[in-house]
């Protein structure tokens, strides 16, 4: 049976570095981020958004290893949106929420050098919740963890999650 696991949080929480670790540490894995869709640059952020849940639905329909990971931000909408694809395909769903403090995703970590924008899109997805959703099967937060202690961190919830 399928498990898909999403990595939901804010921006520079940590979610693509941690999921890349998470397929490594578990059998059968496969990796995707979500923010690899093919919607250009400058289109508007709702569209960016849709592109990219259409391949994360079209990914869990096609899906053949036992662990599908997914690094996205998640907002109830998009989490229904999500949950109906899971279910659909028999999958499991576990979404384990990354929640560094507002400093800690505020600055920049490892090699990522935040934009304004970015910063700006930060603050506003601390207000909208992302980093604490009722969702959440478990909330880590990453801060002072390398990627490899997050992904470490990630793989023991989703073993005592079960």
């Amino acid at each position: 049976m399928l498990t898909v696991i999403h990595l939901n949080g804010p921006i520079n929480s940590g979610k693509s570095s941690v999921g890349r670790g998470l397929a490594d540490l578990l059998p059968r894995a496969v990796f995707i981020d979500g923010d690899d869709h093919d919607a250009p640059d400058d289109a508007p952020l709702d569209t960016k958004i849709q592109a990219a849940l259409r391949r994360i639905e079209t990914q869990i329909a096609e899906a053949t290893e036992d662990y599908l990971i997914v690094a996205y931000p998640l907002d109830q909408a998009h989490y229904n949106q999500v949950k109906g694809a899971s279910e659909r395909r028999g999958a499991r769903l576990l979404v384990l929420t990354l929640a560094p403090p507002l400093e800690v995703a505020l600055s920049d970590r490892g090699a990522r050098r935040l934009t304004p924008d970015e910063r700006e899109r930060i603050l506003e997805m601390y207000e909208e919740g992302y980093q604490a959703r009722s969702f959440s099967n478990a909330i880590l937060d990453t801060a002072g963890l390398t990627p490899e202690q997050s992904a470490q961190q990630a793989a023991e919830a989703v073993l005592a999650i079960g």
